[in-house]
């Protein structure tokens, strides 16, 4: 039986994966080879959040990554896409107000190649991110903990631990989508509340460090392979560490410098005899 041809991940089809039951499988990816990679293994969404600043670019707080910077990484993600979704992150204060963010989010689909964007968003700015669906630009939500809203939320860390604060997660989960956000992340939060969602709301919900029971997964893919400048967060896995083949790759490297090894002569172009005589004559 010939393999089934892979086509471009839509937004139907992950609502249609939804309603099978099937898990839709996301990775945040910030670079050219790693993006190849993922898309090569066939993950549905090549999400370009906030930590692709932050563990390449060195970034330690979410708050001072630029638009721009976030526009770069997608670029090289979207260049190299094949059949994932490409979602780009808008970074703090760059959908601020509608003019702002209706702008911003056509940047980043028209220039940075995006399918769609993210947003850290509320029942309180709910509006905003509908002008940006109303504008023709598709919407994720992110939900639960936001690193955004660090200093509104008291840091970082679990959220929706009360009553109240999970009443208040599902409050924003309604208002967002209610203005068109076809998918959410739900971040650090009990999977009581996830599994609510999941329930009640028709789009995927996907999982960072909020239980299994979601309709997806979303982990980082320096985080999956020990690959980032700031060490793994504590709730999420680790499925390989390469940093030590990499440090062994680089002080090999090294050492054979040290030790003029190399180039060795496997990697060593001559000039033919003639012609250097021929060039010995004329620089003489």
């Amino acid at each position: 039986m010939a393999e089934k041809k892979r086509t471009k991940v839509t937004i139907k089809k992950l609502l249609d994966k939804k309603k099978r039951g099937e898990m839709v499988t996301s990775i945040g990816v910030y670079d050219s080879p790693m993006t190849a990679i993922a898309d090569e293994i066939g993950f549905d969404l090549l999400i370009n959040g906030n930590a692709g600043p932050m563990s390449l670019l060195g970034h330690p707080d979410p708050l001072t990554v630029t638009f721009e910077e976030q526009l770069i990484l997608t670029k090289a993600v979207s260049r190299v896409a094949k059949y994932g979704m490409v979602i780009g992150h808008m970074p703090f204060m760059s959908y601020a107000t509608a003019d702002v963010a209706i702008r911003n989010a056509g940047r980043m689909t028209a220039e940075g190649g995006a399918d769609a964007v993210k947003c850290e968003g509320t029942r309180f700015t709910a509006n905003t991110i509908a002008e940006i669906v109303y504008a023709g630009v598709p919407v994720m939500g992110h939900i639960g903990m936001q690193a955004q809203r660090k200093h509104e939320q008291s840091g970082f860390g679990f959220k929706g631990k009360t009553a109240q604060e999970a009443a208040d997660i599902v409050a924003d989960a309604r208002a967002l989508h209610k203005a068109g956000v076809f998918a959410f992340i739900i971040e650090y939060v009990p999977v009581e509340i996830t599994e609510y969602l999941v329930k009640t709301l028709p789009v995927p919900i996907i999982s960072v460090g909020a239980g299994p029971s979601a309709d997806g997964m979303y982990l980082i893919s320096g985080d999956a392979v020990g690959y980032s400048a700031f060490p793994r967060p504590k709730n999420e896995a680790s499925f390989v560490d390469v940093r030590p083949i990499i440090a062994e790759g680089l002080s090999a490297y090294k050492e054979h410098t040290l030790n003029k090894k190399y180039p060795g002569s496997e990697f060593t172009m001559n000039m033919d005899k003639e012609e250097h005589k021929k060039f010995l004559d004329i620089v003489h």
